[in-house]
């Protein structure tokens, strides 16, 4: 996970729940499910790596604490892992044929002589990388919209500051 941060909210978890999922209602852009202990949000038009908002709701003793994490979504990172994974290993495969450590399966000599056949898992590898750090640039915008829009929604303050005065509340009395 990518960005945290931890808030509180007066709202029980329930309450914090059905605010959060009338929100995701109310917004176009974005689809996500809310239960009272999870609230899972993502924007509809993104990338394939796109953000995932992961709220987890806990009851206190004065409302809800809220634990925020964005990040890449989990199907998709497990994906790249397993893809990259792959590549990786066929790339040790291929040195290994190369430096003819298997006697049984070696390269021709006109293989040797074809770099390009020889690092294309090495390639593959380092552009699916590049895709993925891409993939994170373009949908650097949308864990502050997400953040914001379950923030507002749950009227949640962050944990350990006051809250701030508006410029037109009336100052405190002090006598």
């Amino acid at each position: 996970m990518a960005k945290s941060g931890v808030f509180n909210s007066r709202f029980t978890p329930v309450e914090c729940a059905l605010k959060a999922q009338s929100a995701i209602v109310a917004e176009d852009q974005v689809v996500g499910v809310a239960t009272d202990t999870l609230v899972l949000a993502r924007k509809v038009k993104g990338n394939m790596f796109q953000t995932v908002l992961r709220a987890k709701l806990t009851p206190e003793a004065e409302g809800t604490s809220i634990i925020l994490t964005a990040g890449m979504d989990r199907v998709v990172f497990v994906f790249g892992c397993i893809f990259l994974s792959a590549f990786l290993a066929l790339a040790v495969l291929f040195l290994v044929a190369y430096l003819r450590v298997f006697q049984s399966f070696q390269f021709s000599d006109q293989d040797r002589k074809d770099w390009l056949f020889l690092s294309l898992p090495v390639i593959s590898a380092a552009v699916g990388v590049a895709l993925a750090q891409l993939g994170r640039y373009l949908a650097r915008d949308e864990t502050p919209f997400l953040t914001r829009l379950l923030v507002e929604a749950m009227e949640a303050k962050p944990k350990g500051r006051p809250a701030p005065q508006r410029a037109n509340a009336p100052a405190p009395v002090s006598q």
